[in-house]
């Protein structure tokens, strides 16, 4: 089996290393505030709590080991949703706590910054993942402010794409100068955070064939030269821009982020019982993963189109971003991954999730055991399993 992780701009496993967050008396609110509407949307079974959303096919970077490349290249033709009905998709969306956008370019989408108040405002949203290429420093300062400023109660990440130095990640990516861009951006956020207490700044490496051979020299670049809360690695996955992307084995992939783990336990911070958990989560999410990838085998229910959901730039609704390739590979035994597209339902996620197909879809990935190495689809499973529980609390045990 190809291992299979989340797409090249979307969440990482979380890896902290430098605590540049402010505390203050706003931000002991916000954490309040930020858990009690997490928990309600957690407790809140009715609708997923957690959403993938690609606001964009539009990108000025041509990835070689980009998932999505086929969207990306007819960008100009597609009908992405509106604003306006993005609108109408959040006031039907109750009990959405964590919203992960991707691309495309999220920030080449000029009202991007405005989008997360909508899921703020009308989802009850606390937690927001925004990555980004990069290649728009000041345009992407200026919007991350205005987020941090319209969720006040909200926890806003960035995270940076870097997946080699120099004429390495401008190959890797197909756009020369963006490494310079990164270095550029990198400081941006980092004085955010100072402003902003609701923020948090992240890179994310790809592993791939591409850039195996220099990753442990990206891995002390970022740890010497950059700032972050946190770093994570993303294994490459899907049918890719450059077909043999993929040609990098589990292993390879366990032991980077072993090494990513002792970089950064070589540099200790004092952590909040809040962020112990998050860790914990995050620890027990990566030892599914390799296990997961390493003995190919099922371990858990999957939890996608019940508490996951993933919506393209034009309304697509799938329980997450593999299902389709596994039906093409001839693992699943499915027509299509295709939940129903959301402008057909009235904008409204609970009528889309009831049809008959939604249903077949989703019983189908239980009935037939369905697995990956999909990160995020891994986390909503562990947060979501109680039988799953008893590794968190070990692994957050490990951090005391």
């Amino acid at each position: 089996m190809k291992a299979v992780a989340c797409p090249v701009n979307n969440n990482a496993i979380s890896l902290n290393n430098k605590r540049i967050t402010n505390v203050t008396s706003k931000s002991a609110s916000n954490v309040v505030n930020t858990n009690g509407h997490a928990l309600r949307g957690w407790a809140n079974r009715s609708t997923p709590g957690y959403l993938i959303y690609f606001v964009t096919a539009r990108c000025n970077c041509r990835c070689k080991m980009c998932f999505n490349y086929e969207a990306i290249d007819s960008a100009n033709t597609r009908n992405e949703l509106t604003f306006s009905e993005v609108e109408q998709i959040t006031r039907n969306f109750p009990g959405l706590h964590q919203v992960n956008f991707s691309g495309g370019e999220p920030f080449l989408r000029e009202d991007f910054a405005r989008i997360p108040k909508l899921f703020y405002t009308h989802s009850g949203t606390r937690f927001f993942t925004c990555p980004t290429n990069s290649s728009r420093p000041e345009h992407i300062e200026s919007a991350v402010g205005e987020m941090c400023r319209s969720c006040p109660d909200a926890w806003i990440r960035i995270t940076q794409s870097l997946d080699g130095g120099g004429a390495d990640h401008h190959r890797l990516r197909g756009t020369d100068g963006l490494f310079d861009r990164v270095v550029d951006l990198n400081g941006r956020p980092a004085r955010l955070v100072r402003r902003h207490a609701n923020l948090s700044a992240g890179l994310t490496t790809v592993v791939s064939k591409l850039n195996r051979e220099h990753l442990y020299d990206t891995l002390e670049f970022v740890y010497d030269n950059l700032e972050f809360t946190d770093y994570g690695a993303l294994l490459v996955r899907g049918e890719t821009r450059e077909r043999d992307a993929r040609d990098v084995s589990a292993e390879e992939y366990r032991e980077y982020l072993d090494a990513s783990i002792a970089r950064r336990r070589a540099r200790p911070v004092r952590n909040s019982l809040a962020t112990r958990a998050f860790t914990a989560i995050g620890h027990t999410t990566v030892d599914l993963i390799a296990e997961t990838a390493i003995e190919n085998r099922f371990i858990s229910p999957c939890t996608a189109g019940k508490r996951m959901v993933v919506m393209g730039d034009e309304g697509v609704v799938t329980p997450c971003e593999v299902l389709e390739n596994f039906i093409r590979e001839g693992r699943m035994d499915l027509e299509t991954a295709r939940l129903g597209n959301i402008r057909d339902y009235d904008y409204d996620i609970r009528k889309l999730l009831g049809t008959p197909r939604a249903q077949a879809i989703v019983h189908a990935i239980t009935a037939q055991r369905c697995y990956c190495t999909f990160e995020c689809a891994w986390s909503v499973n562990v947060l979501y399993t109680p039988g799953l529980w008893a590794r968190v609390f070990r692994n957050f045990c490990k951090l005391g």
